[in-house]
């Protein structure tokens, strides 16, 4: 049973129970496919983390760029699993690198990194937020211009938070926040959309389901 049907007959036995009209069965099966992919991946990938060694920057991690994420919009892999793949490898990643970077590079350089980060990050948000996502396409320009503001608001508080932690805490979390935040810049930029898209036809021949839900992964 794949993510959709297992999604499907839960909310199909929901409707039953709770005596919800017909009409709302589709929405209640949409939430719940977001909801389980979100905890499966969440799962696999603070259960991975802890195996490697890496929680606390692939938590971290996790959490810089899934917020950020859902402000600026971004390119998605075309199945579930796919879009699970990639996300957990790319985090896993952020923190693997997080460790390995954070033993070479001096406080100083490493804040000089964040701020080069953030401008990198705000003049891409300026010229390509809100990115395409499945099923959510934002064409009003008031809409547009709120979602820059509010991805630019989260860079400068990650940002903040991130100079904070390198100066009384650990540098290697800084260093997992701005490698996906970095991760996510790249998501919804031209050249990020046709990456994604490359890997996706990559992964299809492992991975054969329908279309992820438009905020069920991230990478």
């Amino acid at each position: 049973m794949n993510l959709n049907q297992l999604a499907g007959g839960t909310a199909n036995y929901l409707s039953k129970e709770l005596a919800l009209d017909i009409s709302k069965i589709d929405t209640l099966r949409f939430g719940l496919e977001i909801i389980f992919a979100a905890l499966i991946k969440g799962i696999t990938l603070i259960s991975l983390a802890h195996f490697l060694g890496i929680l606390p920057e692939v938590t971290f991690a996790m959490a810089c760029g899934a917020i950020y994420r859902l402000l600026s919009g971004g390119a998605h892999c075309s199945g579930y699993w796919r879009c699970l793949t990639l996300g957990v490898l790319m985090y896993l990643g952020a923190g693997e690198l997080g460790i390995y970077l954070g033993s070479y590079l001096s406080t100083d350089l490493l804040v000089y990194s964040l701020l080069a980060g953030y401008l990198l990050s705000s003049l891409c948000v300026l010229a390509w937020v809100p990115g395409e996502v499945p099923f959510k396409k934002i064409t009003n320009i008031s809409e547009r211009i709120m979602f820059k503001i509010l991805s630019l608001i989260y860079l400068s508080l990650w940002l903040g938070a991130s100079i904070i932690i390198v100066r009384y805490a650990n540098s290697s979390l800084a260093l997992a926040g701005l490698i996906a935040v970095i991760n996510q810049t790249i998501s919804f930029s031209p050249p990020g959309y046709k990456m994604i898209h490359q890997l996706d036809n990559l992964l299809a021949g492992l991975f054969k389901e329908r279309r992820c839900p438009a905020n069920a992964a991230d990478h």
